[in-house]
């Protein structure tokens, strides 16, 4: 099921979202490429999306090569080797082309979510959000500036009223005029309902200032917990796998809040579904924030802007896609935040001594070698799909199980700089007026 899953997301990745961008750029052109039927403006994006495939598939052919090249010659997971399940060729490259996938959206994972997680609690909830001061006021200044044109307006038209005491007596210049005042009359009205019902939403907000430190402490907590779970996680890789194992875990060893309280709740159905969906809308949430304040980028360089019934087709269409690798990201990522639970579950076993204890991958093993003797399947510490999935990706590529190693331990190092940049841009600056300009200001 996952590789179906997988392979729908590769597609829509790789051809279903290049295609739709171009269409959508086509139709932004068309006014100056003079393509306006449907067929031509599709005919010229599937050019340009089958050079973006030929260009993916030499990028695909040397990452393959650069990947495959960085497995070590001798690799100590021969003990896992019955729970890989290599099967084919097909398959092989399948997992491969996820596995780039995953890594091309490492980027949007650390510069989306990981600011997100950090600068939603702080920016406007723990800290004052300044912006709604400013944007305020620049409502304000606009409804003045409004009626002060209204009022105008007004006494222009009855300026020309007043000099004809019948209507019918009026000039062909000065009835043009009249039209032209009633339709700016009629304008200033529009804009003037539009900039009371922003201002009356900067006031809702500022009505609900009572629960921001309340919200703010929760988000914040919760943004903790991931953060820190993660960075237990990659510590503990770090002292107990290597390189050649494709730092995978046999069984954590150190404790884990968000892996606990997810093994605990999956003792009571449906409570961990309900702490899962939690967790990940709250990741989507903090994406689309970030994504709306900051819209889309790649470094310095701006791809769209996100803007209520304003956004295009195309920012539309790359949006989609930041969206599918932050969930396709986040879902690999459950594997470093709570290892025990994406892996076996709350599933236990007795050792050689009779104790209960928590599955691990070398018992997982030998319960599947032992299986595939029998010809039945195995009675315990059955794993998941996701981890079948991960571990032989990463102990078949070493490189990406190092190269995903890395982006987790960054995602959560990245949290402290994050904090630091989301409260200097929060912090209001110091506004030193200028006795002299503020003199005049006020004289005029």
């Amino acid at each position: 099921m996952y590789q179906v899953y997988f392979a729908a997301l590769a597609l829509y990745s790789f051809v279903g979202a290049p295609l739709a961008y171009h269409y959508a750029k086509e139709t932004e052109v068309a006014h100056l490429t003079l393509r306006f039927s449907a067929k031509d403006r599709l005919y010229a994006a599937a050019k340009r999306t089958a050079c973006f495939l030929l260009g993916l598939s030499l990028l695909l052919l040397m990452s393959m090569v650069v990947l495959l090249c960085g497995k070590p010659a001798s690799s100590d997971i021969d003990w896992l080797r019955p729970l890989l399940r290599f099967s084919s060729d097909l398959e092989t490259f399948l997992r491969l082309v996820v596995g780039i996938l995953v890594l091309t959206g490492i980027y949007i994972w650390l510069v989306v979510c990981s600011r997100g997680l950090a600068s939603v609690p702080l920016v406007g909830l723990l800290m004052e959000d300044h912006s709604i001061d400013e944007n305020m006021a620049t409502f304000e200044d606009l409804l003045q500036e409004n009626a002060i044109e209204t009022q105008a307006t007004k006494q222009t038209r009855e300026a020309i009223l007043q000099r004809y005491a019948v209507e019918q007596q009026m000039s062909g210049a000065d009835q043009e005029r009249l039209l032209q005042l009633k339709t700016r009359e009629q304008l200033l009205e529009e804009r003037r309902d539009v900039l009371h019902a922003n201002l009356k939403k900067f006031a809702l907000t500022g009505k609900l200032s009572c629960w921001k430190i309340p919200v703010g402490v929760t988000l914040m907590i919760v943004s903790l917990l991931i953060v820190i779970s993660m960075l237990i996680t990659s510590i503990d890789k770090i002292a107990h796998s290597n390189f050649d194992r494709g730092f995978l875990l046999n069984a954590p060893e150190f404790p884990n809040p968000m892996d606990l309280l997810l093994v605990l709740a999956s003792r009571v159905f449906p409570l961990d579904y309900v702490v899962f969906a939690v967790l990940f809308v709250y990741l989507f949430t903090i994406s689309l924030i970030v994504l709306k304040r900051h819209g889309l980028q790649f470094l310095c360089f701006r791809l769209g802007r996100l803007q209520p019934r304003l956004t295009s087709a195309a920012t539309m269409t790359m949006l989609s896609l930041v969206l599918m690798q932050v969930a396709m990201v986040g879902l690999f990522a459950l594997l470093t935040l709570a290892p025990q639970y994406s892996t076996f579950g709350h599933q236990m076993f007795a050792d050689k001594s009779g104790r209960v204890i928590p599955c691990t991958l070398e018992e997982a093993a030998n319960a599947a070698a032992a299986a595939a003797k029998s010809g039945r399947p195995p009675t315990h510490c059955r794993t998941t799909q996701l981890a079948r999935f991960y571990n032989a990706l990463a102990v078949e590529i070493p490189m990406f199980g190092t190269a995903f190693f890395a982006g987790q331990f960054i995602f959560a190092a990245a949290f402290v700089p994050w904090i630091a940049h989301a409260y200097c841009m929060a912090k209001k600056l110091d506004d030193h007026v200028d006795p002299k300009r503020q003199r005049l200001l006020d004289d005029y």
